[in-house]
Order: C-alpha cells, then sequence, then structure tokens
C-alpha cells in the first residue's frame, strides 16, 4: 500500500504544479490585455481558481446536449455575417450586399 500512496501523491502533486502553471499563464494574459477582454479573463481565471486541485470535488450535472442544425448559409469573408441564396442563383449575398 506505501507504493500506491506515494504514485497518488505524485499525481497529486504533479495536478498542483500545472494548476499553478496554467495559472501563471493566464496571469500574463491578462496582463496583457485591458478592457473588456482582460475583464473577461480576469473572471475566467477567477472561476478557474475555484477548481483547484485537491479542493472539493465536483458534482456532475446532466445537461442535454445541444446539436447544431446543418447550415445552409456560410459567413462573408469580408465582413462576417450570414450569407443567403439568392433565388435560384448560385451566388451568395450577405446582409450588407457583399457577393460571392
Amino acid at each position: 500500500m506505501n507504493g500506491a500512496r506515494k504514485t497518488m501523491q505524485t499525481y497529486a502533486d504533479g495536478r498542483d504544479e500545472q494548476f499553478r502553471d496554467m495559472m501563471q499563464a493566464l496571469a500574463v494574459l491578462e496582463a496583457r490585455y485591458k478592457g473588456v477582454r482582460g475583464e473577461l479573463l480576469a473572471k475566467v481565471r477567477a472561476e478557474l481558481a475555484r477548481f483547484k486541485p485537491g479542493g472539493a470535488t465536483l458534482s456532475v450535472v446532466s445537461s442535454p446536449v445541444l446539436v447544431p442544425e446543418p447550415q445552409t448559409e456560410t459567413s462573408c469573408r469580408v465582413c462576417g455575417r450570414g450569407m443567403k441564396r439568392t433565388g435560384t442563383d448560385e451566388r451568395l449575398v450577405c446582409q450588407n450586399g457583399h457577393v460571392r
């Protein structure tokens, strides 16, 4: 049993080290971005800090899996908006009038 306990401790130490490295990398990213992106990264870091290894176990909540509907449209290469077919024509037109 002593070998198994040592293996589990090594595993836990590795998880702790990976978590610290991840949080440090996230802090570097957070410092790089200002404004809304920086605020979002700060929230992500705060949420991840709740899941620190060795803390309370997480309960699994089942939720329905969302299956995306097949898309008949594509995105405009210029503005990123959705494109639709125009009638029987093979051309695609976005909301801003870009044609492909």
